[in-house]
């Protein structure tokens, strides 16, 4: 299991007060588009999980989801403009992904720390105050106040933060190379998943392929 510790990162300092005794952390991250592949309906999201044992035996769990598409109508992935943005929940997302008939791959979840958990709050926290617009292609200077959806999940890690692009390809496949660069950087525990949080974030109700994190997929043009 991860340390609770302070960390000081681009976003901010986390506290090591705000660490609940016996709370375990988790990620899990998400990628999908439609089938047939339409470039608009690529996406990737996350969510991060935070479960407490209570007195009375039970598990409280908290969950922050970072979903950042258009507030309104479809991705377009050439537009010059950026748009207003929204962050949506799980359930919501889901529900996208199913209007366009969407696959969609799960990588984790994998037990991360708490570190990860704060900054994922603190950045939907900023995505929710109107202060970020929505692009497909964002920004190549770190420009923070216009995001993508992979932006949106890496400006939440203090080590894949700073990347200008993390990855190239969407939905799916560039999710498979996103997932190992999180390994890579440190952000999760080891290769073992912890499917029963799925269950406690109500994510099994939805279909969805597991993959490890050093599965690279490539793209299903059918």
């Amino acid at each position: 299991m991860f340390a609770c510790f302070a960390a000081l990162s681009l976003i901010g300092t986390v506290p090591a007060a705000e660490c609940a005794p016996g709370s375990r952390y988790y990620f899990v991250l998400f990628g999908g588009q439609s089938v047939p592949f339409k470039p608009r309906t690529a996406h990737t999201w996350a969510t991060f999980v935070k479960t407490t044992p209570t007195a009375d035996g039970r598990t409280a769990v908290e969950q922050v989801t970072i979903s950042w598409l258009p507030a309104s109508g479809p991705v377009q992935p050439l537009r010059i403009r950026p748009v207003e943005g929204r962050n949506y929940t799980l359930d919501e997302t889901f529900a996208k992904m199913a209007a366009n008939n969407a696959q969609v791959s799960v990588w984790g979840p994998f037990e991360t720390d708490a570190q990860r958990y704060e900054l994922a709050a603190r950045q939907a926290n900023t995505l929710n105050s109107g202060a970020v617009t929505f692009r497909s292609v964002d920004s190549f200077r770190g420009n923070r106040a216009v995001q993508n959806c992979v932006h949106a999940v890496t400006y939440a890690d203090p080590k894949l933060q700073s990347l200008r692009q993390p990855v190239i390809r969407v939905g799916e496949p560039g999710t498979s190379r996103l997932a190992a660069k999180y390994v890579d950087g440190g952000a999760v525990a080891g290769p073992q998943t912890h499917p029963e949080v799925l269950a406690l974030i109500g994510a099994d109700r939805y279909p969805t392929i597991s993959r490890a994190a050093g599965e690279r997929l490539r793209r299903q043009w059918r």
